[in-house]
């Protein structure tokens, strides 16, 4: 992911290399971190970065391009999301935002219903993800075709993750 900080205009390259429940290595800016979560609610972030503790909080995340945030009590600062025309051609443009179904619940993908290419109708099964040992059926956004399916059975998600595209 790149994304430029407009306060420092600066772009900031993140790859995330693992994730899991012991925490997330990446690399941000050619240089490998660890990063262990804390707490995560509505509008704030706490989180420990090669150790050392810090806070995120929102500020107003309205906008699709455009994120305010304040870090570690300081001044708040906005992060394009889709910077600039150079790095929007680089992350190959801002595209349409409604084809991609999300996770409602972090989880287990235990079944994948849906094929590539299947069409289907808003509502349809598209999985089905073991949550907190209760099965949850994830269902299509909207009709069209499944054009990519971006997890595989057994895979563990977190809320919010693009688990299919459908256009």
């Amino acid at each position: 992911m790149r994304f430029r900080i407009e306060d420092i205009a600066h772009d900031v390259n993140v790859e995330v290399k693992d994730a899991s429940r012991q925490g997330i290595i990446a690399t941000i800016n050619g240089r490998e971190c660890r990063i262990d979560l804390i707490s995560i609610n509505r509008d704030r972030v706490e989180f420990l970065l090669n150790g050392r503790y810090h806070t995120v909080r929102y500020t107003d995340s309205s906008s699709s391009k455009e994120l305010k945030m304040v870090l570690d009590d300081m001044n708040e600062v906005r992060v394009n999301l889709v910077p600039d025309a150079k790095l929007a051609k680089d992350a190959g443009g801002v595209g349409d935002r409604s084809k991609y179904l999300t996770s409602s619940v972090p989880g287990k993908i235990i079944s994948i219903l849906a094929k590539k290419d299947m069409p289907v109708k808003k509502g349809d099964v598209i999985m089905v993800v073991e949550s907190m040992k209760m099965q949850v059926k994830i269902k299509a956004h909207k009709d069209g075709v499944v054009k990519e399916l971006k997890v595989k059975e057994g895979a563990n998600i977190a809320r919010n993750d693009v688990i299919a595209i459908i256009e």
